[in-house]
């Protein structure tokens, strides 16, 4: 379970890094005025699904969690 949970912290590290990126890559695209570009690209629209994957994997985190320190709790007793 912990190694699932440690998968998962890396996933999320690893698709925040992947956001900083497009993020950064749409901003210059915009200085540079290729907001045709950005739309060929699609980077809002991937931008906003690598959020939404963020979030859903951090509610698995938590759910994983608080699963894990549960049996942990009902070992103790």
């Amino acid at each position: 379970m912990k190694n699932m949970i440690n998968g998962y912290i890396t996933s999320c590290t690893q698709v925040k890094e992947r956001i900083a990126q497009l993020t950064e890559q749409k901003t210059k695209l915009k200085k540079q005025g290729r907001t045709d570009l950005i739309d060929q690209l699609m980077l809002e629209r991937r931008i906003q699904l690598l959020y939404t994957e963020h979030r859903e994997m951090k509610e698995v985190i938590e759910y994983l969690s608080g699963y894990m320190r549960r049996i942990e709790q009902r070992a103790k007793t």
